[in-house]
């Protein structure tokens, strides 16, 4: 990233530096300043570079090593729709998240009542996060119709509520209940396809995925789009054959890195781990190095239900536990992970990505979200410490010390930065 002029960019509303920040960039990975106005950042560099933009009205924030992320990005949650199961209603559901550092969640599960609802918290002002809504086409066997069709794909009511996608569930207990007969499938997956509908699928067994992946193969066939980006959500039982399919077909996965870590059980696939198929179960670390996109969420609140206290508060549900989660395969509920799911775990970097830059890919926002860089929205975490440099487990003990959402301080908890 070149220096920027201190005559090319407007005056910034503030300047944080004296930092470390994690761009998520390739092209420049880290810096020392970030400027923002009107919104977007304006400039990621150096201290003598970034300060040199300042004028009158410029707050200017010293950091003091303190660390500066994008926005962290939750690709497949709850947060709101069902805010009710743990004791929230929407504004303590949202208040929760960017207390965590989330500055973009999706919202898996917009029926037509959910978005209106979403619809009038935004023109209140009161949606202090950006959702993207994915609209449900069924619940268990319950159909709902192509009401999609009935709205633009992608359409954005404001900078804080867009449309998505679809969504349809596939599954249920643990790949046990099947929803769907393939042509059935096959002809709502083709009609979103067809109309520029992204899908996302909820897909936990084996059985469920080879239908998934057979009828966007069939989309694809019909109406070729090599930038359809159709998601498969949660992605737990997963053959080799499969990962294949999905990367031949650009499929995104979108995975949940506290999955419960006692799959093993009653609850999960004792019939795998008896038959000694661990391997083909959350398969995190295969996702990521086969080259298929790999996204990262929550599932909030599901994953985290009947947790001692409350459980919308950091650090459950938050992105640094999710980093955790990755690192370590340790679940929300504390059962030690054995060696097959060990064998799965990701680096710090890779974990990091989940939630910023290839999250932001998950909905097509790769432009405008996921890393700092000029232009893009000015969606910043502040961090207590650098999570790529802290211990493994030190990574709990890391403050969301200021959450940002378009230029705008949502959550701080350092009045001094704020």
């Amino acid at each position: 990233m070149l220096p920027v002029s201190a005559t090319s960019v407007a005056s910034p509303a503030v300047i944080y530096h004296n930092a470390v920040v994690l761009t998520m960039d390739v092209g420049r990975p880290k810096a020392e300043a970030v400027a923002i106005g009107d919104g977007r950042i304006l400039a990621v560099g150096s201290d003598q570079d970034v300060l040199a933009l300042r004028r009158g009205p410029t707050r200017v924030v010293d950091l003091g090593g303190r660390t500066v992320l994008p926005g962290f990005i939750d690709s497949h949650a709850h947060w709101i729709g069902d805010a009710g199961r743990v004791g929230h209603n929407a504004d303590s559901a949202i208040d929760a998240a960017v207390r965590a550092g989330w500055t973009s969640i999706n919202e898996q599960f917009v029926d037509q009542e959910r978005l209106g609802e979403l619809r009038a918290l935004d023109a209140a002002g009161r949606l202090r996060v950006r959702v993207n809504a994915y609209l449900a086409v069924n619940f268990e066997e319950e159909k709902f119709g192509t009401w999609f069709l009935g709205f633009e794909p992608r359409h954005a009511y404001s900078p804080r509520l867009r449309l998505a996608g679809i969504k349809l569930f596939l599954d249920h207990d643990w790949g046990t209940t099947f929803h769907w007969d393939q042509d059935e499938l096959d002809d709502y997956v083709q009609t979103a396809h067809r109309n520029g509908w992204q899908v996302a699928a909820h897909t936990v067994s084996a059985v469920a995925h080879d239908q998934i992946l057979t009828a966007v193969a069939r989309a694809q066939a019909a109406d070729p789009n090599p930038d359809a980006r159709h998601r498969v959500e949660h992605v737990i039982q997963l053959r080799d054959d499969q990962l294949t399919r999905m990367r031949a077909l650009g499929m995104v996965a979108s995975i949940q890195p506290g999955v419960p870590g006692d799959l093993a059980d009653e609850t999960g696939f004792p019939e795998l781990v008896a038959r000694g198929q661990t391997r083909w179960i959350a398969r995190w670390r295969d996702l990521v190095e086969s080259g298929v996109r790999t996204i990262g969420s929550t599932d909030m609140p599901w994953l985290v239900l009947g947790l001692v206290g409350r459980p919308t508060e950091p650090p459950h549900g938050s992105p640094l536990e999710a980093v955790h989660q990755a690192m370590t395969r340790q679940s929300y509920f504390g059962r030690p992970p054995e060696d097959w799911q060990l064998a799965q775990r990701l680096t710090v970097d890779q974990a990091l990505r989940l939630f910023t830059v290839d999250a932001a890919y998950g909905t097509f926002e790769e432009n405008v979200k996921g890393t700092l860089a000029r232009g893009k929205y000015a969606d910043v975490v502040i961090l207590s410490e650098d999570p790529t440099s802290v211990a493994v487990d030190s990574l709990l003990d890391i403050r969301v010390l200021a959450t940002v959402v378009g230029g705008r301080v949502e959550h701080c908890a350092d009045a001094a930065l704020c």
